[in-house]
């Protein structure tokens, strides 16, 4: 099992959030800052997600170890 980093942590808290507004705006439609809210979190997340792909190839001063 791969190490646990702080950006792995970041993404799960995002994720959750982004499922919990999902399930808001799926009973509230009509809710505009609902939607403000889950674009913020989606683009936060697609950062994060985004920073882990491209730094996987190695984590630390010439590791080999990925951070995927």
């Amino acid at each position: 099992m791969s190490a646990q980093y702080p950006v792995h942590s970041l993404r799960s808290t995002l994720e959750a959030e982004r499922l919990k507004l999902v399930k808001k705006l799926a009973t509230d439609s009509q809710a505009a800052d609902t939607v403000q809210q889950l674009a913020v979190v989606q683009t936060a997340l697609a950062a994060v997600r985004e920073e882990i792909e491209e730094h996987s190839v190695r984590v630390g001063g010439g590791s080999e170890k990925g951070l995927a």
